[in-house]
């Protein structure tokens, strides 16, 4: 990635930080690896049941898709899809229009087919459970929907802000966001067995549908005359930009990306479709009167979808609202790191995990550092007491975020600067506080916690 996109990223990094900007996801590298690996045992062993390869270039573009993956979900944009809009837009094109596409022109089921030993394609052909599936999920109408709904409900303010704060319905966003687009292009480019294509016409149509779904909901977050997402308004103040213009870059960067692909991929259909037809007619299927039907209705429902956002903006959050911020000072950090030693030292009442547990008395000022490896120490606070927080780092810049349930606090935090804040827990429990911060290559490990007791 080029250093310029980096301070789309993180206003304070520096180009050599983009290597720190990647983790590892156990589960996801040995999904892709495995996946990696079955597409090529496949692809090298077709000639030895008879069949011919498919191209090199066709390899090459699905392992290039699988790579495409693996950067939007572990590399930077997933770091930084909390703090700004646009780079969450840059994930997201890169789930659904970029490695979708990519591992569809691999072709890997028919490499897979192709690899497979007689007995065990004789055994595929049999299972009526698999083509009835096939049969209904490559319907327009499903094909529609599932590259059109999820992303433009996910779209919407609370389902949006949901997925942002919790981790597995975000993973459950960008599931639906693959699927459906896989789905959609693996109906496009004919990737599956023969009684599974569509006819020119209808995917001249289908694609033309999803193109015009999609952008209304481009449009709408692009034209939006205010902030859609509250979570970002939150982290602007942190990051120092605006919400609304990073928001309309996100939109535009969906917007140009979609509809420059969608118009190409029409053209191509166009042409394509000038050309004699090599193939039988697609057997006539059952429901016909009812597929004209719910195609054009699913198109026309999901058309008025969008204004929702025009008519509503952003709905009321089930999560807390922004907490007041308080003054700042400097302070050498290591004056700061006595004052949290004299803190803990007087009102500790246990340990969690090896880190003291301090429960300060009501009214008195509450001590909070960030360091690389957490958050120090452990708060034990009374719900309905007002407090006055004194948060800092002692290394590298931190920034703070927990949401209190009926508050969310997000500080950022560098070394010898010292944010005083107001705070009083309204909610018993306990909550735990991230780093939303590029602060080193654990930084999703870095934790703390706050308890809120009766």
């Amino acid at each position: 990635m080029p250093a310029p996109f980096l301070p789309v990223l993180h206003t304070s990094m520096a180009p050599t930080d983009l290597l720190r900007a990647w983790h590892l996801d156990p589960f996801l590298t040995a999904l892709l690896v495995s996946a990696a690996a079955a597409y090529l045992v496949a692809w090298y062993a077709a000639p030895r049941h008879g069949r011919r390869r498919v191209s090199r270039w066709r390899a090459l573009a699905y392992l290039a898709g699988l790579e495409v993956i693996a950067v939007a979900l572990m590399g930077p944009p997933d770091h930084g899809n909390g703090v700004r809009f646009s780079v969450h837009m840059v994930q997201h094109t890169l789930l659904m229009l970029v490695a979708p596409p990519l591992l569809v022109v691999g072709q890997p089921v028919r490499v897979i087919l192709r690899g497979l030993p007689a007995g065990s394609l004789r055994w595929f052909a049999q299972q009526h459970q698999v083509r009835w599936i096939l049969a209904v999920s490559t319907q327009p109408a499903v094909v529609f929907l599932a590259a059109t709904v999820p992303f433009a409900l996910w779209h919407y303010p609370s389902l949006y802000e949901a997925a942002v704060r919790d981790p597995l319905v975000h993973e459950l966003e960008h599931l639906t966001f693959f699927l459906g687009s896989l789905l959609f292009w693996v109906m496009l480019a004919e990737a599956l067995p023969g009684h599974c294509r569509l006819r020119a016409t209808t995917k001249i149509l289908l694609t033309f549908a999803v193109w015009m779904a999609t952008d209304l909901v481009c449009a709408t977050v692009t034209l939006a005359p205010r902030p859609l997402y509250r979570v970002y308004e939150e982290t602007a103040t942190l990051w120092g930009f605006d919400a609304l213009a990073d928001q309309r870059l996100g939109g535009a960067i969906m917007w140009v990306a979609g509809g420059g692909l969608y118009a190409a991929v029409l053209v191509g259909l166009l042409v394509r479709s000038t050309r004699p037809e090599r193939r039988t007619a697609r057997p006539t299927r059952g429901a016909r009167v009812p597929e004209r039907l719910l195609f054009p209705l699913a198109a026309l429902g999901l058309a008025l979808v969008p204004l929702a956002f025009l008519e509503y903006g952003v709905v009321v959050s089930e999560f807390g609202a922004p907490a007041a911020m308080g003054d700042r000072f400097q302070e050498d950090p290591s004056v700061f790191e006595r004052r949290v030693s004299t803190f803990v030292t007087t009102y500790q009442v246990g340990e969690y995990e090896g880190v003291p547990i301090v429960a300060p008395p009501p009214g008195a000022e509450v001590y909070l550092v960030g360091r690389v490896d957490g958050w120090y120490p452990v708060l034990e606070l009374r719900r309905g007491v007002q407090y006055r927080l004194l948060v800092s780092a002692s290394d590298v810049p931190h920034a703070l975020s927990v949401d209190l349930g009926a508050e969310r606090l997000t500080v950022r935090v560098v070394p010898g600067d010292v944010a005083v804040v107001p705070l009083r827990p309204e909610r018993a429990g306990t909550y735990e506080i991230r780093c939303t911060e590029l602060c080193g290559p654990s930084f999703r490990e870095m934790r703390g916690r706050i308890v809120v007791t009766e």
